[in-house]
């Protein structure tokens, strides 16, 4: 994905669920952007205090851009783009 390596990196295990969580101002709601990506299945959504936050279940190795979406009070759009790398349901000190 591109990405620097000095950034952190989201990891999940195929099967598991993980959620993202986006701050939310009132009348400014996060949306899931993207048509859903190969490996992920968006399980549910709500908002909780401040934020919004995605259920997502990870179902296959790889890696997933999950992209979200918001419109400000002032009508400008921002995107936020959230890298996943999805491991296999295996423990890899075991693969050796």
């Amino acid at each position: 994905m591109g990405r620097d390596v000095m950034e952190p990196q989201l990891w999940a295990v195929a099967g598991s669920l993980f959620e993202v969580s986006l701050p939310e101002k009132e009348g400014e709601q996060w949306c899931w952007a993207d048509p859903p990506p190969p490996g992920v299945t968006l399980v549910g959504e709500s908002l909780r205090g401040p934020h919004r936050h995605f259920r997502f279940r990870a179902e296959t190795e790889g890696d997933v851009a999950l992209r979200f979406r918001n419109r400000t009070a002032e009508r400008a759009v921002v995107l936020r783009s959230v890298a996943v790398r999805v491991a296999p349901d295996v423990d890899p000190a075991a693969r050796s």
